[in-house]
């Protein structure tokens, strides 16, 4: 077994007064590879806590990609990641996180820390943010309709349809589609919506508001798990 310590702090605007709850859990998939076996998915944070006058949710997500190699893998069934523990604190109105994952299923190894980068979260919120309120400005409902068009111009609308001095958001839209295995090979997927996950957004709400099939919207995103400013695709149905 090995374990791994992530350290994170969540961004509260220095508003943080009290927490009220705090649940932290994983969502992991598992394949085979040529070199071993490979975990990937997210440790998902989801709490309350209160400011000066009322009460928010928050919800934070900590990426996860771990290939253990098979000289190192002791028993290939048993071989799994899981958050046993966590601590926090209160760091200057915000959320100082410890969070204790288990490798299990492999040699015994020495610990690793591994310490998510903070400023970089922030410049991610502020993105998310720019394009909500850009998408806001051309479209109420935040949503991109296209049809019959293969994913290989979704760059090009994306442009004509926000700003296009809007390149460096524009290109991690693009790479962050990409990261969910989806083809840009592929010819035709049809209609379909673009949409920005928000805070408390799952497939089934997702679904629910376009009135489609939750599976079918899990597999047309490969189950891809859902944070903040994650860009779903929606099959469109006339």
């Amino acid at each position: 077994m090995q374990k791994i310590y992530f350290k994170k702090t969540v961004d509260l605007n220095h508003q943080l007064k009290e927490l009220v709850s705090i649940s932290v859990d994983e969502s992991i998939n598992y394949k085979m590879e040529s070199q071993g076996m490979r975990a990937v998915g997210s440790i998902m944070i989801n709490g309350e806590y209160k400011d000066e006058s009322m009460k928010h949710n928050f919800r934070e997500s900590i990426d996860l990609d771990i290939l253990a190699q098979f000289e190192k893998i002791l028993d290939k069934r048993d071989f799994h990641v899981k958050v046993e523990d966590f601590d926090y604190s209160l760091n200057n109105g915000d959320l100082s996180l410890v969070i204790q994952a288990c490798i299990y299923g492999v040699t015994d190894d020495e610990d690793r820390i591994i310490e998510t980068a903070y400023r970089e979260k922030v410049e991610e919120d502020d993105e998310v943010k720019e394009i909500e309120k850009l998408l806001r400005d051309n479209e109420e409902e935040m949503e991109v309709v296209m049809k019959s068009e293969p994913l290989s111009t979704v760059e090009q609308i994306i442009e004509e349809k926000v700003v296009p001095d809007l390149a460096p958001v524009k290109k991690e839209i693009i790479e962050d589609k990409q990261m969910a295995d989806i083809d840009q090979d592929e010819e035709d997927l049809g209609a379909y919506y673009l949409y920005i996950v928000q805070d408390g957004d799952s497939y089934q709400s997702i679904a629910n508001r376009y009135q489609i099939d939750e599976y079918q919207l899990k597999n047309y995103n490969h189950d891809r798990s859902l944070s903040k400013g994650t860009i779903v695709i929606v099959p469109y149905h006339s």
